[in-house]
């Protein structure tokens, strides 16, 4: 093991070039998926505290019998929490909101609905609700906000499907990069390859430096990526979170360790798959 290092080391050495240009081109991959991977996840979590906070606002006609309409809808076993707001009380809180309105509310009838705000256990059953309050007698209108959430929908459907597809072309590209970084540190030891084929060194032997060589590339790559992605999205999220309070950004750091750990797991594998195939194209070139 200590000989296929110090090899690897050699060639990785010997062949700079190669070397510094592939480290360039996973290091550039592994960061832009490191990028995707985190507007992904921070998408989701923003998605998920939507969903969670959304709530059906049920706007009732003028005599309607809100005792019997509150009787009725809290024993659908779909509803966690009902709070009713008559407009007397929405007209007080948009006055307290909004001071310039308070003349103006004391010289016309309250144009405010009574209003049910409802909030569902599972997000997913908001239609079916909908529905089912919109059949309700005194029910005057039914607003669920999904179009936000359909919005999010569409948007983490867009990113998934454009960074499916962007990932197979970066690791593409670095699995390529890495192919010809093997291929050009075999050509420069195709004689001593073909010495130890000759004196009978097994395949293994004469793999396990290129193997490790792959290895050891894909492994800086991955923590310069790191270095550069962890970094900076933290400090990103630190002024952004300044501008956008509201936003739910991720910061948790046992998640970001787990991204982190997954680049590595892969930008490994990527060294391994590329310098199998060189390695395996010159002995089947060879044989």
């Amino acid at each position: 093991m200590m000989y296929a290092f110090l090899q690897a080391m050699r060639a990785i050495r010997g062949n700079w070039v190669a070397s510094v240009s592939t480290i360039t081109t996973m290091t550039l991959s592994l960061t832009i998926l490191v990028g995707f991977s985190l507007v992904s996840v921070n998408l989701n979590n923003a998605l998920a505290q939507l969903q969670g906070e959304l709530e059906l606002a049920v706007y009732l006609a003028d005599g309607a019998n809100v005792q019997q309409l509150t009787t009725t809808v809290r024993g659908w076993p779909e509803v966690e929490r009902l709070e009713f707001v008559s407009k007397s009380q929405a007209l007080s809180e948009m006055v307290a909101d909004l001071p310039a309105l308070g003349r103006a509310a004391g010289l016309v009838e309250n144009p405010l609905p009574d209003t049910f705000h409802l909030r569902l256990y599972d997000p997913s059953q908001t239609q079916l609700v909908r529905l089912r309050l919109e059949q309700l007698p005194g029910v005057d209108e039914v607003d669920d906000s999904s179009a936000a959430v359909a919005t999010f929908l569409a948007l983490n459907d867009v990113l998934r499907i454009g960074g499916s597809i962007l990932i197979v072309v970066l690791l593409g590209a670095a699995v390529f990069a890495i192919v010809n970084s093997i291929r050009a540190a075999i050509t420069a030891r195709k004689e001593e390859i073909d010495v130890m084929r000759l004196v009978g060194a097994s395949r293994g032997f004469i793999r396990a430096p290129f193997l490790l060589e792959g290895l050891l590339l894909g492994l800086i790559s991955a923590v310069l990526s790191l270095g550069l992605a962890i970094p900076g999205y933290q400090s990103a999220v630190a002024r952004l979170s300044e501008q956008f309070a509201f936003v739910p950004f991720v910061r948790d750091s046992a998640l970001l360790a787990w991204i982190a750990s997954l680049l590595a797991v892969l930008a490994i594998l990527v060294g391994l798959v590329g310098s199998a195939i060189a390695v395996a194209q010159h002995l089947r070139e060879h044989d």
